[in-house]
């Protein structure tokens, strides 16, 4: 089961792919600014261009870095004398020997399952305790096996019991608070799987950062440029909170009901009315590229002519929408069941 993440364009495959189709190129540099759970990434893959992928999000980093850098086999041959892999599917060998480990009572289990109430005085319901002490057994191990591992593989697995984490996550959609009953699907012990990879052409290259896209956009040229910032004044480093602090394993200092870290260090000038404008301005001014595209929706934290006028500023803009279905967690004091998704195609000068 994978995350269910805000803004994700999966479902929004075809219609990419429809109106992009004529830019990306095999071959070419594609750019993929706000690459969140790699969904665009992974299109573009597909489609043989070069990918250079980056979010400011620690977890999302390595799911990018995950499907990205990973081919269709991966064989932990740093692992193969330490669990005596064989070598038919060492892949699902490693994830056996993860769900097989038992259970520790770690940062998780202390400070995000029940068992909270005596570290910090709420009993939270992000988890249930077996699960919380198994999160924090895996993601103990996978770091044991740093030195063992391949960058890619170790985001790969990182990645594996994120979507595991979601599977039985006892939230709404979001991390920005827990259920106070059970859901059931919060109740079945967690368990990782494989995921689907695809082999790259063999002239294909990638690269995947974690920074923020405003800094570091002017360092590489490409073919195209895409983007798919924030829409709304959800932050995603609080929205997604848990997942963070897994990826991460760091352990930080927490505060409040739903235990928080300080996701203010992370948070995004396009989930502030007063900042998004003048955030996209600067990186327009900033990109180095042919073709500079954005995903957008019409309730977004900028205007639709607002991004015309900035985006005339640096040459022609054309720009395609398709009504799309609001995301569930927002539909109690929804307006209507769909958003208006856009996409702006600037050529640039």
């Amino acid at each position: 089961m994978g995350i269910e993440f805000l803004g994700n364009k999966k479902q929004l495959e075809s219609f990419l792919m429809d109106n992009l189709s004529p830019y990306i190129l095999r071959g070419k540099l594609f750019m993929d600014l706000f690459s969140g759970s790699g969904s665009v990434s992974m299109m573009m893959k597909k489609q043989g261009l070069n990918v250079i992928a980056n979010d400011f999000l620690f977890f999302s980093s390595m799911m990018t870095k995950a499907v990205l850098e990973n081919g269709d086999s991966p064989q932990f041959n740093g692992l193969k004398k330490v669990l005596s892999l064989r070598d038919a599917d060492p892949y699902g060998q490693v994830i056996h020997y993860l769900n097989s480990l038992c259970g520790e009572e770690g940062f998780i289990f202390a400070h995000y399952s029940p068992a909270s109430l005596a570290m910090d005085g709420i009993a939270r319901m992000y988890f249930t305790e077996e699960n919380a002490k198994k999160i924090d057994a895996v993601r103990n191990q996978i770091e044991l096996w740093t030195e063992n591992l391949l960058p890619e593989e170790k985001a790969l697995l990182i990645s594996d019991l994120l979507d595991a984490v979601s599977g039985v996550s006892n939230i709404a959609g979001t991390y920005g608070c827990y259920m106070k009953f059970w859901k059931k699907k919060a109740l079945c012990p967690m368990n990782l799987s494989k995921r689907e990879l695809i082999e790259p052409c063999t002239e294909q290259r990638f690269l995947t950062l974690n920074a923020y896209s405003n800094d570091i956009v002017s360092e590489y040229k490409a073919d195209v440029i895409y983007m798919d910032p924030p829409y709304t004044k959800r932050q995603y480093s609080a929205y997604y909170h848990i997942l963070e602090t897994i990826a991460l394993n760091d352990s930080p200092n927490i505060f409040g009901k739903t235990g928080l870290r300080d996701w203010k260090k992370k948070s995004s000038d396009y989930c502030y009315k007063r900042k998004a404008s003048k955030a996209l301005a600067d990186l327009l001014d900033k990109a180095n590229c042919q073709y500079f595209v954005m995903s957008y929706n019409n309730e977004g934290q900028i205007e639709h002519e607002e991004i015309l006028r900035l985006m005339k500023k640096h040459g022609k803009v054309s720009y395609y929408e398709t009504p799309y279905r609001r995301y569930k967690s927002n539909n109690r004091n929804a307006k209507a069941d769909e958003v208006m998704e856009r996409l702006y195609i600037l050529e640039m000068r």
